[in-house]
């Protein structure tokens, strides 16, 4: 949550300002963009997204921990020997009762190949160990066996290689770089949004400032036709049309105030505050920055590939389809597996002796071997995954070279557009003047009696009318400049926005940890100041902390 108070880059008292009036927020535009970026909610919501892809990523990780295993077995075997077992075993039936004891240590390579480094206790007791056979042997109720060894199994061909092994790791590592550019897209959208409404915000402060002058200047106008009337040397048609130009003017001048309102609402709600919340009267505190060179679209087009995040997130598809297509190319392959085993082994009748006769190292045992897999229908699944493949990863190229002819379109479009803009800005501005000019002669000539007072206001009316349209040229050439850093995905850089990932997460711990879950927070209001109509009623602001308080109880982030 933004403070209100750090909301603006000053708030003073305005000029002639008396007791009970509202303080001014002086709102510059890149204060304004800094709070947006720290306190816009869905920004917020979308940069958590982007961390939960980023530990999905590093989760593919685990494939490769190596895991402890352990386990106890208990063994019981009642039998009847054969003709031939009871010959040599010298007994009619057998009887055991069998611990085993595992554990180890068992691993997935890159190469496909699973290896398992283990030890096995096997505590045998069964009905031979005491049959005279063995007696002289110097049997037991009781032996201890030992291995300790290896086993490996490699793949050959299906599940063989980095192509089977990483492809789960790779798409999910490339699924973190789509997210994290569409939390660029989402940020670089709010952004402009965000800043259109801010020109939109110093366009209706512009329009009620003229607004206030045409009321002014229709005022003065009235105000001479009394005096000349009350002089015997106006007629009262004058004052009749004077007062409908000062209604006129007035009533326009409300509705200019309401859609000023309307804006104040609209940038404070992309800061996460409400109007009650602002600090006091805000106020747009810059204007547009003048024309400029007209951008080389080349450079626009060779910015658009490597920052326009649209593009690069159908890129990052495509290589997403193109590991897909390798893994699948794999899993068509029948499976052969090269197999092998080495190990040592020792007896004893203690767990100690058993170890001790393993150490010397005299009993080694090992295999190796080849096993074969082979789908007898020819791998319907596999065969099937593996044309889908294909034509996903066909639909992936198709898509990126339709955002390559998008980008192009859109750049050429917007600047179309600014070109159009900034004609029509160079051609107001001598408008302006002209009837800047003209009214100023009309005024001299009406104080002299030459010129009757609706013709005065005709012309007021037309300066009017051209300050706005100039105005609103200006606002649509920035509207048409954002579009076009938003295509060529320059905005973040242009307004020293662009951070990598490592900044963004450094700023979200900071912000779980000493802020905690972003929540909305009434501000007590200032007794001094009168909150301005269409803001809450004490009975609202009281319900709204109310489920304020409540929703914040019912955070689940940590």
């Amino acid at each position: 949550m933004v403070d209100p108070d750090r909301l603006c880059a000053g708030a003073a008292e305005p000029a002639g300002a008396g007791a009970g009036d509202d303080r001014t927020c002086v709102l510059s535009l890149s204060n304004y963009l800094q709070r947006v970026v720290e306190a816009n909610e869905t920004l917020q919501a979308r940069w958590l997204e982007t961390r939960a892809a980023w530990r999905r990523a590093r989760a593919e990780y685990g494939a490769f921990e190596p895991e402890l295993f352990a386990s106890v077995q208990r063994q019981v075997n009642e039998r009847q020997n054969t003709v031939e077992q009871q010959r040599s075993t010298l007994s009619s039936f057998f009887s055991e009762r069998n611990n085993i004891y595992q554990g180890g240590l068992e691993s997935l390579l890159p190469t496909g190949a699973r290896v398992r480094l283990g030890s096995t206790l096997r505590d045998l007791k069964n009905n031979l160990q005491s049959q005279p056979l063995f007696l002289s042997r110097g049997a037991t109720n009781g032996e201890f066996q030992t291995f300790v060894g290896v086993n490996v199994t490699q793949p050959l061909l299906k599940n063989a290689g980095p192509a089977a092994t990483l492809a789960a790791l790779r798409i999910a590592a490339l699924e973190s770089d789509i997210a994290f550019q569409e939390y660029r897209r989402q940020l670089m959208v709010t952004l402009a949004t965000a800043e259109a409404a801010y020109w939109n915000l110093h366009l209706a402060q512009q329009q009620v400032s003229f607004f206030e002058e045409s009321l002014a200047t229709a005022e003065k106008i009235l105000r001479d036709n009394q005096q000349r009337l009350e002089a015997g040397r106006g007629s009262q048609l004058d004052v009749l049309e004077a007062e409908a130009g000062v209604a006129l003017r007035r009533t326009r001048l409300s509705e200019a105030r309401q859609k000023y309102e309307e804006e104040v609402a609209r940038v404070l709600s992309f800061c996460s505050l409400t109007v009650a919340e602002a600090p006091g009267r805000v106020v747009a505190a810059d204007a547009p920055p003048p024309t400029a060179a007209a951008p080389d679209p080349l450079a626009l087009w060779q910015a658009a590939w490597q920052r326009n995040p649209d593009y690069q997130i159908q890129r990052f598809k495509v290589m997403q389809e193109a590991n897909r297509l390798a893994y699948n190319r794999n899993q068509r392959l029948p499976e052969l597996n090269v197999v092998g085993s080495y190990g040592f082994s020792g007896l004893g009748e203690t767990p100690g002796d058993s170890w001790a006769a393993l150490e010397t190292g005299d009993f080694p045992s090992w295999s190796v071997g080849l096993e074969l897999r082979v789908p007898v229908a020819g791998g319907w699944k596999a065969r099937h995954n593996l044309a889908a493949a294909r034509l996903q990863y066909q639909a992936a190229e198709l898509g990126l070279r339709e955002i390559e002819r998008q980008i192009a379109n859109a750049l050429d479009t917007a600047l179309v557009k600014l070109r159009t803009a900034r004609t029509s800005v160079e051609g107001y501005e001598g408008l302006v003047q002209y009837n800047r000019a003209l009214l100023d002669s009309a005024l001299a000539r009406l104080e002299v009696g030459k010129l009757d007072s609706r013709r005065v206001l005709e012309i007021e009316a037309d300066l009017f009318d051209a300050r706005n349209r100039l105005l609103e040229a200006r606002i649509q050439a920035q509207r048409a400049w954002l579009e076009v850093e938003l295509v060529s995905g320059q905005l973040l850089l242009h307004r020293q926005l662009e951070r990598d990932r490592q900044t963004l997460a450094a700023e979200l711990r900071h912000w779980l940890h000493r802020d905690g879950p972003p929540q909305v927070v009434a501000t007590s209001p200032d007794p001094t100041v009168s909150a301005p109509s269409g803001r809450e009623t004490p009975e609202q602001r009281r319900a709204l902390e109310a489920l304020r308080r409540g929703s914040s109880e019912e955070s689940v982030l940590p």
